[in-house]
């Protein structure tokens, strides 16, 4: 039984989705459930988590309904804006559904490189923590040492780097991600996601480009901190499904059974609070 700690759906005509213009061709369309079981059945995969794609309260309403109505959907990361007055009784009411079970503001769109480290976001951080919630940080490689401070300023609230960071592949750039995530993947409330790497690199990516990436992350975080995710629909700019899920096995052959099993579920249930 594996289980995708990263998909989303999206409907077109909502509006919600500045950032996905026609240019980005192969996903510029509505993906749904239906869309998604049959390549999830196909490589028995029985759970998933919806993430946020916008940066809207109203598509986090969205995608909580798909998941009340697709059993195969078993968490939701959602969307607040974490500086709004009125942001503790909007996690309120949005975690009245426990299928809610954290957040993911999408900071790698945020202007201000500084975002994380801003005073005002504080208090309603602090009440992430306190509603058991989670944070997906969504972050590219310059991110890393602000994630860092931010990190060690909340050290009760677990946190999930998605998609390794973003490193730029293609470039061979490594060290500097490499020392910043080292140092990360010393804290205890940092996981990482095993999801998004060969969108990043292109049609044109090849294996041997994600293996000294992918060691890495085995090594620092190794599997109890590691969750596998698809990234699909994103995913299908570059790759399918299955293709990817089946890299992702190739990759991870030489772990142990336990370690798989971690890396493919089990992490990203206990990350998630799946029960």
């Amino acid at each position: 039984m594996y289980l995708d700690s990263h998909q989303h759906f999206w409907t077109l005509s909502r509006g919600d989705y500045a950032w996905m213009t026609p240019d980005f061709k192969p996903i510029y369309k509505d993906f749904t459930s239906e869309d998604l079981g049959p390549l999830i059945e196909e490589k028995k995969i029985t759970e998933t988590v919806i993430v946020q794609a916008a940066d809207t309260v109203a598509e986090t309403d969205f995608i909580l309904d798909i998941a009340l109505q697709t059993p195969y959907v078993k968490g939701v990361v959602g969307w607040v804006d974490f500086e709004d007055s009125n942001v503790k009784s909007c996690i309120d009411r949005l975690s009245q559904n426990s299928l809610l079970k954290g957040f993911r503001p999408m900071i790698h769109d945020i202007k201000d490189v500084n975002w994380m480290l801003k005073d005002t976001l504080t208090e309603s951080l602090d009440y992430l923590v306190k509603k058991g919630l989670s944070f997906d940080a969504l972050v590219r490689p310059h991110h890393l040492k602000n994630l860092l401070v931010f990190a060690k300023k909340y050290p009760d609230l677990p946190i999930v780097i998605d998609h390794i960071a973003k490193p730029v592949i293609p470039k061979g750039e490594i060290d500097e991600w490499l020392k910043d995530m080292s140092a990360l993947a010393s804290l205890d409330n940092i996981w990482c996601k095993f999801s998004g790497i060969v969108t990043e690199i292109g049609e044109d990516y090849t294996k041997g480009q994600i293996i000294p990436y992918v060691e890495c992350i085995f090594e620092l975080f190794e599997s109890q901190r590691i969750m596998w995710g698809s990234d699909w629909p994103v995913l299908t700019m570059v790759e399918s499904y299955s293709n990817w899920f089946n890299l992702a096995q190739e990759l991870c052959s030489g772990l142990s059974d336990d370690e798989q099993l971690n890396i493919f579920s089990r992490t990203a249930r206990n990350f998630y609070r799946i029960e």
